[in-house]
């Protein structure tokens, strides 16, 4: 018996570790990349505001080449959604809306990602001199979710890898064209 309550006390502690632990790491997280592209805003706000073009460019729709893309709302712009499923862990199963449309200036999206919930991302467009500077970012609020927030802290480094490779292959597509 004595056995037994050495073994809940232990456990129990650690328990009460892990959780006043993962209540001090941070609540949200936000990721943000930026890239320079050498063409106007004009021409590179297509590529965000359409989910069609978003994933010639998107470095998911590169992992998977049998993922599965439905549209429906707005052909672009405010309202467009883009629901996706594919069979990679990366890619997964999800839906993407964009809540907030300026043109050549910004784009906001709601993200519902399965086993992961709700997220926001968003695109700033500032003109440096006949080029584009581009913001992608990301955000996230996990609440009391003490598992979300210890997945919080790998999160910064990966999603800011695919970040970094989805806005270098829209560079490439929109240098590419003679801009």
């Amino acid at each position: 018996m004595k056995k037994i309550f050495k073994g809940l006390l232990i456990v129990t502690s650690l328990l009460v570790v892990f959780l006043i632990g993962g209540m001090l790491l941070p609540e949200n997280l936000h990721i943000e990349r930026s890239i320079v592209i050498h063409a106007p805003a004009a021409k590179v706000y297509p590529y965000l505001s359409d989910f069609r073009l978003f994933n010639q460019w998107s470095p998911w729709a590169k992992i998977d080449p049998d993922i599965k893309f439905q549209y429906e709302g707005a052909e672009r712009g405010l309202d467009a959604i883009v629901h996706w499923q594919s069979e990679h862990d990366r890619v997964g199963k999800g839906s993407q809306k964009i809540i907030l449309a300026t043109q050549d200036k910004e784009i906001k999206t709601i993200l519902a990602i399965d086993g992961m919930g709700k997220a926001y991302s968003g695109f700033n467009l500032t003109d440096e001199q006949g080029s584009t500077k581009l913001v992608w970012s990301f955000d996230v609020g996990f609440g009391y979710n003490i598992p979300g927030r210890v997945m919080g802290l790998v999160m910064e480094d990966e999603l800011g890898v695919f970040y970094e490779r989805g806005l270098n292959n829209l560079k490439q597509i929109l240098e590419g064209e003679g801009s």
